[in-house]
């Protein structure tokens, strides 16, 4: 059985890979970090995969294992702080010196198999993991305290990648407080069921290696990689951090003349380049990305009970909507429903 998994997770991670590779159209530390981790996770599953027959490479499992659990740390810093704190680039490198050491004088990671201890786990072993296991969950539970005191953002693509992002952190959590809970019932002998660590460390290499493939298209040209991409490439066509300056920070959703000559001219892009980025990067096409921030802006306003002293007409028109009737039509379009109900749900 384990050795399917392997041999899937082996399969999904090259196919990973290999995607990323493909879409990329130039480097940046987040798209290193992700195909380092990929490259990590699918040897951790060939190692694995050669394991279930017969051959011991427990050491190596245990590197790879290492050099995984720090990527994903880093990878999560990066895109929930923009950057890898000097913080977090001293702990890597203190631990990376520490396991080199304990290592070399025999720990290894804890490997339960049919709620079997297979490693001789001593004291020292034990200080050396719950050394490693704290230093994970404090940086975990500090991202989720930081994620939890985060205001929600009116830019759509923020509040994606944050809800991606939420969900990689909560699903790690999970699968952590799971495998914690039954590593501590095995150690104290009251598992009364099956357990294995080999599911639990396979279902996070799967997540980790699903949750890469299928993140949000448009984070790869995201703010926090352009600085680094500039020392690499020279940066053609619109970036995303110049159009989210223009068209989140400046408001452009809200001129009622918006139109995407305008927006080419005001980043100095030309049309095409522009209808480009929208087609690689983008889930809307202009215009509805247009409507569907103003329908935003518009249900605030709404929210914030400014009807009482505005006609819709003119909340209309303070959202960017040139027309009544193009609000209405927009409106149904990503609400369902007329404002006049959607004011009555208010209520």
């Amino acid at each position: 059985m384990f050795s399917h998994l392997a041999f899937g997770l082996i399969l999904l991670g090259i196919f990973s890979i290999l995607e990323n590779i493909k879409n990329v159209k130039k480097f940046s530390l987040l798209g290193y970090l992700m195909i380092l981790l990929l490259f990590s996770l699918t040897i951790g599953s060939c190692l694995d995969f050669l394991t279930e027959y017969g051959y011991q490479l427990g050491i190596y499992k245990d590197i790879v294992r290492m050099i995984s659990t720090f990527l994903t740390i880093n990878l999560f810093y990066l895109i929930f702080a923009k950057k890898i704190p000097k913080l977090v680039i001293g702990v890597d490198v203190f631990f990376i010196l520490v396991f080199f050491i304990v290592f070399i004088n025999g720990f290894r990671f804890p490997v339960y198999k049919s709620a079997v201890l297979i490693n001789k786990f001593t004291y020292f072993n034990q200080f050396v993991y719950a050394l490693y296991f704290i230093t994970v969950c404090l940086s975990i539970v500090y991202i989720q305290v930081k994620l939890l005191r985060q205001k929600p953002t009116e830019n759509l693509y923020d509040a994606k990648i944050r809800k991606w992002f939420s969900l990689i952190i909560y699903s790690s959590s999970f699968l952590m407080v799971v495998h914690t809970f039954f590593y501590i019932l095995s150690l104290k002998g009251v598992l009364l069921f099956y357990f294995d660590s080999r599911v639990t460390l396979s279902s996070t290499k799967l997540m980790l290696i699903l949750f890469i493939l299928y993140r949000p298209k448009f984070l790869d040209d995201d703010r926090q990689d352009t600085s680094f991409n500039r020392l690499l490439v020279k940066n053609k066509g619109v970036l995303f951090k110049d159009f989210e300056f223009l068209f989140y920070f400046n408001h452009y959703y809200l001129n009622p003349k918006a139109s995407l000559d305008d927006f080419a001219l005001k980043l100095n892009r030309s049309k095409e380049e522009v209808l480009d980025f929208f087609k690689n990067e983008m889930d809307e096409n202009f215009t509805d990305l247009l409507n569907q921030n103003r329908i935003e802006y518009f249900k605030e306003l709404l929210r914030a009970k400014k009807y009482e002293s505005f006609t819709i007409e003119a909340l209309s028109e303070m959202s960017g909507f040139g027309t009544r009737r193009t609000m209405y039509s927009a409106f149904n379009k990503f609400v369902g429903m007329t404002p006049s109900d959607y004011i009555n749900s208010l209520k």
